[in-house]
């Protein structure tokens, strides 16, 4: 039905020329479309200062909106026209962001690893106003390098970076290693991974400002996943993306997943923020600014409803009401000095589909980095309070379990290109496993499929 795919509503693999996004064949012409959109026609005229969005779908969102046509780039270009200051009205907004980046492919990626294909055709069939949104920019041996696509770019005058959120949710080496960190013992993993993203983000830093010298660049923590949403076992809909009801392995694991989600990923948000502290640069947080409880954050808006594209709702993806979220703290980090600090929202809902949002601000500094918590320290503490009435050995059980299926998936993906996540039935027969064995040495306990 349409574009989307099942389970982790995720896109892998690409096919015969199915990652060339663009008839343009090559960086400079296709900058050229970017470059048409600052005519003396358009309200910023020639030659306006940029504003770039970099990266991944947090800023390349439209294929997973109920509205596609109004994506981000369209929702921050329309408040920068609109706003009151001059110099923030001279801004037009760019994207070069493209859905399913990672740190890994950032500056050099490539549809047989990484396909945008899907993202591609969508864009296509989307009646975008602006010839800017109707493709990506790819040069024409068929690769999409951002950075030097950035760099052909003039007068830029900020970058949002928006990077590693997939990392975590594509990536299965990074996904195992994180898995085994629950385990006693091998917390260090979790750590490892940190560092390791820290580096790789350190390197695209340096690139971006060494492409747009003089920019401002401006960090984004992305958002938590709706509470209903797997990013293991997806949302609970159907192939026609319907909300199912009755599915007990996967709301379990969604469960799982939203209790121990913040403690995996907090070591690589703060080095993000050490990242930001070193270049003196802003973090947007949205992992404290979407509400995870609340379904109109992500996706089409209602899990059940599917947009134009046939694409249903995410739990893993910004609504156009969130995108809405994004536009104000970016304008409002454009509007402010720069200088390391974080930006968290909080929406407030004024009618029916109707919000508004306060922005706060927070210091980046050490002694706060080290307090921090993805998600926030008050939803952390709820957390960790709901999960100290589960059963901690039973989760450990499951912990071991998703283990197991990541790795009787990871060839599977790795050499076909299949969508990216588990094999249900590979991980509902591993769990099962391990269920097993909990019951032969605990005969007439509880174990994690039966409290």
């Amino acid at each position: 039905r349409g574009l989307h795919c099942s389970g982790r509503n995720r896109i892998r693999g690409g096919g015969s020329g199915g990652g060339r996004c663009t008839s343009r064949g090559g960086r400079v012409a296709a900058a050229a479309a970017v470059a048409a959109a600052t005519t003396e026609d358009t309200p910023g005229g020639a030659g306006s200062p940029k504003v770039v969005l970099l990266g991944d779908s947090v800023l390349d969102n439209f294929y997973w909106l109920q509205t596609p046509s109004r994506p981000l780039r369209v929702q921050l270009d329309e408040l920068l026209q609109a706003s009151r200051s001059q110099k923030l009205k001279k801004l037009r907004c760019v994207n070069l962001a493209v859905d399913q980046m990672t740190t890994f492919d950032l500056e050099d990626r490539r549809s047989e690893s990484n396909s945008w294909a899907a993202y591609a055709e969508g864009r296509r069939r989307v009646k975008f106003e602006d010839e800017q949104d109707r493709e990506y920019q790819v040069d024409s041996d068929g690769v999409i390098r951002s950075v030097e696509n950035l760099r052909s770019l003039e007068n830029v005058s900020a970058v949002v970076l928006s990077i590693g959120g997939n990392d975590v949710y594509l990536n299965s080496s990074v996904q195992s290693s994180l898995a085994m960190s629950l385990l006693p013992s091998m917390e260090e993993k979790r750590q490892e991974v940190a560092v390791a993203f820290g580096a790789r983000l350190r390197k695209i830093v340096k690139s971006v400002q060494k492409a747009a010298a003089g920019a401002r660049i401006i960090l984004v923590i992305p958002y938590q996943p709706h509470n209903e949403f797997s990013l293991v076992m997806g949302a609970p809909i159907n192939a026609d993306g319907e909300r199912v009801v009755g599915d007990v392995l996967g709301d379990f694991g969604r469960i799982f997943e939203r209790e121990n989600l913040s403690n995996l990923v907090t070591p690589m948000v703060k080095e993000m923020l050490a990242v930001a502290r070193e270049t003196g640069c802003p973090v947007v947080d949205l992992s404290q600014t979407l509400d995870p409880d609340n379904e109109e954050h992500y996706g089409t808006g209602r899990i059940g409803q599917v947009n134009e594209l046939g694409v249903p709702w995410s739990g893993a993806e910004p609504s156009d009401v969130s995108s809405g979220f994004i536009a104000d703290l970016l304008l409002h980090a454009l509007s402010k000095s720069q200088k390391s600090v974080i930006y968290i929202g909080t929406p407030r809902q004024e009618g029916e589909g109707k919000w508004s949002l306060q922005v706060k601000e927070e210091p980046n500094d050490v002694l706060q980095a080290e307090d921090y918590c993805f998600g926030g320290r008050d939803r952390s503490k709820s957390v960790a309070a709901q999960k100290e009435e589960t059963d901690s050995k039973n989760l450990l059980w499951f912990g071991i379990g998703v283990v197991g299926a990541l790795a009787v998936n990871a060839a599977s993906f790795l050499s076909t290109g299949d969508v990216i996540g588990l094999d249900r039935k590979e991980y509902e027969k591993v769990v099962q496993e391990v269920v097993d064995k909990e019951l032969a040495a605990n005969p007439g306990g509880e174990t994690a499929l039966n409290q």
